[in-house]
């Protein structure tokens, strides 16, 4: 009886472990998938040969996993990107992302490969916060994107995020 017992006892608090895995894992979570958006805004030209657009994009993104904190959201962004003679120096912004329950995730977002040539960007966003389900989010995610002319098409290539 005794053994019996200590399988049963063994057995429940493997079930424990497991369960508890599954809990800590709907607090984190991993990122990869498709964003568009549609910029809008002006091009002011300082000098020859530098130009500054400021501008905001709206924008939707999927994740591969058809969950997570950017599935099925939409996107709200500001951006400002300095460009010297066709290679850019800076494009950087804010976004506010709102998932399909309505919560929301703010962050800012960068170019991370400065120098380079127009029309093609890598950025890195960092989560600032959030509302809801994502308050106290951390993290953050990678976008490889082709700009042409207004639409930029993203890919999500990394990211994680956890929540408290």
């Amino acid at each position: 009886m005794y053994r019996l017992l200590s399988i049963s006892l063994t057995g429940l608090s493997l079930l424990g472990l497991v369960a508890g895995s599954a809990a800590q894992a709907a607090d984190r979570g991993t990122t990869t998938g498709i964003a568009s958006f549609h910029a809008k805004g002006d091009v002011t030209e300082y000098t020859p040969g530098v130009v500054v657009w400021i501008g905001r994009f709206i924008g939707v993104s999927m994740t591969d996993g058809g969950k997570g904190l950017l599935h099925n959201s939409g996107w709200e962004c500001t951006g400002e990107t300095t460009i010297h003679e066709g290679t850019v120096y800076q494009s950087d912004g804010f976004c506010t992302v709102t998932d399909p329950e309505g919560d929301t995730v703010n962050l800012v977002w960068e170019q991370t490969h400065v120098p380079a040539q127009a029309g093609v960007a890598k950025t890195k966003g960092t989560y600032l916060s959030g509302t809801g389900k994502y308050a106290g989010i951390q993290g953050y995610y990678t976008f490889l994107c082709h700009l042409n002319g207004a639409m930029a098409n993203c890919k999500i290539t990394a990211g994680e995020y956890k929540l408290p």
